[in-house]
Protein backbone atom coordinates (compact mmCIF):
# COMPACT_ATOMS: atom_id res chain seq x y z
CA UNK A 1 0.00 0.00 0.00
CA UNK A 2 1.67 3.40 -1.21
CA UNK A 3 1.78 5.74 2.03
CA UNK A 4 0.64 9.10 2.77
CA UNK A 5 2.04 11.91 4.51
CA UNK A 6 0.27 15.40 6.21
CA UNK A 7 2.07 18.28 6.36
CA UNK A 8 1.90 19.98 10.14
CA UNK A 9 -0.23 23.04 7.68
CA UNK A 10 -2.41 20.42 6.22
CA UNK A 11 -2.51 18.86 10.30
CA UNK A 12 -3.28 22.25 11.07
CA UNK A 13 -5.94 22.36 8.35
CA UNK A 14 -7.98 19.27 9.52
CA UNK A 15 -7.64 20.07 12.95
CA UNK A 16 -9.73 23.37 12.38
CA UNK A 17 -12.23 21.45 10.13
CA UNK A 18 -12.54 19.41 12.89
CA UNK A 19 -13.68 21.93 15.44
CA UNK A 20 -15.64 24.14 13.31
CA UNK A 21 -17.43 20.86 11.73
CA UNK A 22 -18.05 19.98 15.58
CA UNK A 23 -19.67 23.24 16.60
CA UNK A 24 -21.69 23.47 13.79
CA UNK A 25 -23.03 20.07 12.94
CA UNK A 26 -22.20 17.96 16.20
CA UNK A 27 -19.06 15.30 16.41
CA UNK A 28 -20.75 12.64 14.52
CA UNK A 29 -20.90 14.81 11.38
CA UNK A 30 -17.29 15.56 12.27
CA UNK A 31 -15.99 12.26 12.52
CA UNK A 32 -17.90 11.25 8.86
CA UNK A 33 -16.65 14.22 7.51
CA UNK A 34 -12.73 13.58 8.80
CA UNK A 35 -13.47 10.20 7.74
CA UNK A 36 -14.34 11.35 4.33
CA UNK A 37 -11.37 13.22 3.97
CA UNK A 38 -8.89 10.55 5.03
CA UNK A 39 -10.59 7.89 2.33
CA UNK A 40 -9.51 10.33 -0.40
CA UNK A 41 -5.93 10.75 0.65
CA UNK A 42 -5.99 6.78 1.06
CA UNK A 43 -7.47 6.81 -2.60
CA UNK A 44 -4.78 8.99 -3.90
CA UNK A 45 -2.02 7.60 -2.37
CA UNK A 46 -3.00 4.03 -4.00
CA UNK A 47 -3.50 6.04 -7.03
CA UNK A 48 -1.93 9.10 -7.68
CA UNK A 49 -2.44 9.09 -11.46
CA UNK A 50 -6.48 8.80 -10.60
CA UNK A 51 -8.96 11.54 -12.44
CA UNK A 52 -9.21 13.05 -8.57
CA UNK A 53 -5.86 14.30 -8.86
CA UNK A 54 -6.15 17.33 -10.73
CA UNK A 55 -2.76 19.49 -12.11
CA UNK A 56 -2.49 22.59 -10.17
CA UNK A 57 0.85 24.54 -11.80
CA UNK A 58 -1.54 27.16 -12.02
CA UNK A 59 -1.54 27.52 -7.95
CA UNK A 60 1.89 26.26 -7.72
CA UNK A 61 4.22 24.13 -9.43
CA UNK A 62 4.17 20.33 -9.18
CA UNK A 63 1.39 20.58 -7.17
CA UNK A 64 -2.58 18.51 -7.70
CA UNK A 65 -5.75 18.94 -6.53
CA UNK A 66 -8.52 16.92 -5.23
CA UNK A 67 -12.12 18.16 -3.83
CA UNK A 68 -13.74 16.40 -0.89
CA UNK A 69 -17.31 18.27 -0.49
CA UNK A 70 -16.26 21.92 -0.27
CA UNK A 71 -12.40 21.13 0.62
CA UNK A 72 -9.50 20.98 -1.68
CA UNK A 73 -7.14 18.64 -0.55
CA UNK A 74 -3.46 20.05 -2.47
CA UNK A 75 -0.38 17.59 -2.24
CA UNK A 76 2.77 16.48 -4.10
CA UNK A 77 3.43 13.25 -5.63
CA UNK A 78 6.81 11.12 -4.30
CA UNK A 79 7.81 7.82 -4.79
CA UNK A 80 6.57 6.92 -1.66
CA UNK A 81 2.60 8.14 -2.39
CA UNK A 82 1.45 11.67 -1.84
CA UNK A 83 2.35 14.15 0.45
CA UNK A 84 -1.07 16.51 1.89
CA UNK A 85 0.34 19.87 1.63
CA UNK A 86 -2.94 21.96 2.60
CA UNK A 87 -6.64 21.09 3.29
CA UNK A 88 -8.55 24.48 2.37
CA UNK A 89 -11.93 25.64 2.10
CA UNK A 90 -12.97 26.18 -1.54
CA UNK A 91 -13.58 30.01 -0.45
CA UNK A 92 -10.30 30.65 0.44
CA UNK A 93 -7.73 32.42 -1.43
CA UNK A 94 -5.52 29.18 -2.22
CA UNK A 95 -2.74 30.70 -3.81
CA UNK A 96 -2.58 33.23 -1.02
CA UNK A 97 -2.37 30.09 1.34
CA UNK A 98 -0.04 28.44 -0.45
CA UNK A 99 2.49 30.87 0.09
Amino acid sequence: MTKFRVSKAAANDLYEIGVYTEEYWGKEQRNNYLDDLESRFIELANDANSALAIPRNDIKWGCFSSYVNKHMIVFRKFKYGIRIIRVLHQSMDIVRQLQ
